[in-house]
């Protein structure tokens, strides 16, 4: 195979005329339009072949007074933002990419689905990309639903990549499954226990999830599987991850945003809590390796 890269960025939150930050100041949403404006200029800097974006584009949903005009408004910026990208991008809802009014996603897939859907599939130098839509809800619930029908997609999906002898990553926005860590629903896919059967069989052949909604870099093992989380683009540590593929491994790196100003009023939010948001290094910096069931750090 022809080595390639690619980057994740999650949870963006943008927010073009938020009067104020939220979470004590943690998120800075007043500065989201130019965090993501950043953002932008660093992925086509970094010349991925690909982007792919882990949901939550911005804070539409129930958690930020958001109103629908400003939701719509907000689509339309992050359309417009997206647009600037050298390399395609593919989306994947979050709950905060729902109408804040009636958590309708139809405003969100008119912009950002693929032929109408929030879930989607490519492969690339033999591994299948497998991007979930985990908002089949009605509102935003914080928690994640898979569908009946989703997960038999996905699991006509995972059988290709065997028959063609691919391997597998997995793109959702909140967890596929719990771990000792994060245990409540909000946190992960509600129907996780049904995610979990459908992939299981396929373990050998999948490299692991990569997912956001937490706001942190974490990296662990469930159940055998590989989760990556990775921190929102809107609070510290602000980073997102520069991906290399080789033949016989996968280097995952994490790159702030180059804001300095915002990532301090960011950082000052609550100090004591920052070490807990960038995690240790092995949550930010990490290979996997291909083929093998352990990931060395």
């Amino acid at each position: 195979m022809i080595p390639f890269k690619f980057a994740f960025i999650t949870d963006t939150h943008l927010y073009p005329q938020a009067q104020q930050n939220f979470a004590g100041g943690l998120q800075q949403q007043s500065h989201s339009f130019a965090l993501y404006e950043k953002l932008i200029e660093q992925l086509n800097d970094f010349d991925p072949a690909f982007v792919i974006h882990g949901g939550d584009i911005v804070c539409g949903g129930k958690s930020f007074d958001m109103s629908a005009e400003e939701y719509e408004e907000a689509l339309n910026t992050a359309q417009l933002l997206g647009q600037r990208l050298k390399a395609q991008c593919y989306y994947i809802p979050g709950n905060h990419d729902l109408d804040p009014e009636t958590g309708s996603k139809a405003s969100y897939l008119k912009r950002f689905g693929t032929n109408g859907m929030g879930s989607t599939s490519f492969v690339k130098e033999n591994i299948r990309f497998i991007l979930m839509d985990a908002q089949e809800v009605p509102e935003d619930l914080t928690h994640g639903y898979i569908s009946t029908n989703q997960l038999a997609w996905v699991e006509r999906e995972m059988k290709k990549a065997v028959d063609y002898g691919e391997d597998i990553l997995f793109f959702t926005h909140q967890l596929p499954f719990p771990n000792v860590e994060f245990q409540g629903v909000g946190s992960r896919i509600a129907n996780s226990a049904e995610m979990l059967e459908i992939v299981a069989p396929f373990e050998k052949h999948i490299l692991g999830f990569f997912c956001g909604h937490q706001h942190l870099n974490r990296v662990f093992r469930e159940q055998g599987m590989l989760c990556i989380v990775t921190s929102g683009i809107i609070c510290y540590p602000m980073t997102w991850r520069q991906v290399h593929v080789y033949p016989d491994r996968i280097e995952v790196n994490s790159v702030p945003v180059d804001l300095p100003e915002v990532l301090a009023a960011s950082e000052a939010a609550n100090p004591d809590n920052n070490p807990y948001l960038s995690g240790r290094l092995r949550d930010q910096e990490f290979t996997i390796q291909r083929k093998k069931e352990n990931v060395s750090r």
